[in-house]
């Protein structure tokens, strides 16, 4: 069972355990990826993930969080091809580039255990980019991800500053997408955009406070990202066609 989104086999690295691993790009180095159809993105992302997908707000236990929608229909994934990879040029959420190592943390403890997904297909012991030397210490590559995990929780947390600040602002709105598809209209629910007249109308202190960190920029690629749906749409064109001409092409060998 998958956590985390897609994460299927979670354990803390361990030195000794895990001193012959190596990871090598695996054949399908995304597929792990497939069937998530939204991302939880860092509004420091927003400037660059604005360019390719839809980015809102969700509400959870821990308040408001910001994510991206890679797909419009469930367990589907349009930017993962089917091949594996991911699709060229588009914007690859630090989400996704993390895998398969995430940052645990213990409840009311502040330290944090390195952890990995062993059902990666790129784990082996014999070729790729090592996690421990021969001595068992960490190799500086090891050390480079350890740091990517922790930056990334930072830009995590301050993430969810961000948006709960907006909603504390009474700027988050229950929000509704429409995209079409074969001349069909489809709305999309169950998340959170920013009321852009309220945001217009902010005081200046409060606008002023908001651009000084950074907040005000991100405010407007929220706003600018739902333009991609009907982009989004075309991918979901895209996938069906291939789907039908596969099916099509199945059939015609039996």
């Amino acid at each position: 069972m998958k956590t985390l989104l897609i994460y299927d086999d979670l354990v803390a690295l361990n030195r000794e355990q895990h001193r012959q691993l190596k990871l090598a790009p695996p054949a399908k180095p995304f597929a792990f990826a497939r069937e998530t159809n939204s991302v939880p993105l860092a509004s420091s992302e927003l400037s660059a993930a604005a360019l390719d997908f839809p980015c809102v707000f969700v509400e959870g236990p821990d308040g408001h969080s910001v994510v991206a929608l890679v797909g419009l229909r469930d367990r589907e994934n349009l930017f993962v091809q089917p091949d594996g990879s991911w699709a060229r040029g588009a914007y690859l959420p630090a989400f996704f580039r993390r895998y398969p190592f995430v940052l645990a943390e213990a409840a009311g403890d502040a330290n944090f255990t390195v952890c990995l997904d062993r059902a990666c297909p790129g784990l082996n012991t014999t070729h790729g980019e090592a996690l421990f030397d021969a001595e068992g210490q960490e190799t500086p590559w090891l050390a480079e991800i350890e740091r990517f995990l922790l930056s990334f929780r930072q830009e995590m947390v301050t993430s969810r500053d961000f948006a709960n600040q907006l909603a504390a602002l009474e700027l988050l709105q229950d929000g509704v997408i429409e995209y079409t598809l074969d001349g069909q209209t489809t709305a999309l629910r169950g998340f959170k955009t920013i009321n852009e007249e309220r945001l217009r109308t902010l005081g200046p202190a409060t606008r002023h406070d908001l651009a000084i960190k950074g907040w005000l920029g991100w405010a407007y690629a929220h706003l600018l990202s739902l333009q991609q749906v009907q982009r989004l749409a075309a991918r979901l064109d895209d996938r069906r066609a291939l789907d039908t001409a596969e099916r099509n092409a199945a059939a015609s060998t039996h």
